[in-house]
């Protein structure tokens, strides 16, 4: 028996408002309600509320709603909220609570991935990616057609911009006046050689029909250099771990459920 007393919404009330709003819609779909139940738990496309972890279990059970609408706004509004559990620590205790969930939320997800095609297929793989535990590439940007990230470089901590689009593919020192300088070209991983989760999303990519999006992982998922020390490194390795530990799913979502 879930205690929503106990817990607060994204405006700090009582998560019993939610947890209101949850059993109605249970009981029957209005659009209504979710628009309320999203105004509660996310604040500009991010939840950070511990209502919002513990409101899970109950849109698991609306994910397998036989009503389109009713399916798609349980499953949008799950994996909002489990991609920012790569940021949010606090509640950690509640996630754990409720492995049968995001179990079952990965299935239904992965469900889902079929029926888009070419960019429309971003979303719902990074849901999958979500709900299986890989928290940290379900919430980063994959538009490959003109994608920045930034890090330091692992060796001589320089700060380096990635570039992969349209504009190119490398890595370069970012300065003011004169734009991207000590380029060094991004050399890509032969999709033959990725394993896991990795070939996992570019597989995906490719049968789902978007090649931008599959030709982009093969640099995100190779080696990247440094212009200042002239130092090579694993950039997706690299990009995770600077970004910090991901929210502890695996033991939560059987092995046999995830994507890899």
């Amino acid at each position: 028996m879930i205690d929503w007393t106990a817990v607060r919404d994204a405006k700090g009330d009582s998560g019993a408002i939610v947890g209101e709003l949850l059993e109605r819609l249970e009981q029957v779909p209005d659009a209504a309600l979710w628009r309320e139940l999203d105004r509660r738990l996310v604040v500009e496309a991010e939840c950070f509320c511990s209502a919002g972890v513990t409101a899970l279990p109950a849109l698991s059970r609306l994910a397998q709603s036989d009503d389109t609408e009713q399916r798609d706004r349980a499953l949008d509004l799950a994996a909002v909220i489990t991609r920012t559990l790569h940021r949010n620590h606090e509640d950690d205790r509640l996630v754990r609570a409720n492995p049968q969930a995001l179990a079952a939320l990965h299935q239904r997800a992965q469900q889902r991935i079929s029926s888009g095609t070419g960019p429309a297929i971003v979303r719902p793989l990074q849901d999958t990616l979500a709900f299986a535990g890989y928290t940290f590439w379900a919430s980063i940007s994959l538009d490959f057609t003109d994608e920045h990230y930034h890090l330091g470089c692992p060796h001589c901590s320089t700060r380096l911009a990635i570039v992969i689009g349209d504009y190119g593919h490398y890595s370069a020192i970012r300065d003011y006046n004169d734009g991207d300088i000590h380029r060094v070209p991004l050399r890509p991983a032969a999709p033959a050689e990725l394993s896991g989760i990795r070939r996992w999303m570019h597989d995906t990519a490719a049968a789902g029909g978007d090649m931008t999006l599959a030709d982009g992982l093969t640099y995100l998922f190779g080696r990247a250099g440094c212009g200042a020390c002239g130092s090579t490194f694993d950039l997706a390795d690299w990009f995770e771990a600077e970004n910090g530990p991901t929210q502890p799913i695996d033991p939560i979502v059987p092995r046999t459920d995830r994507s890899d």
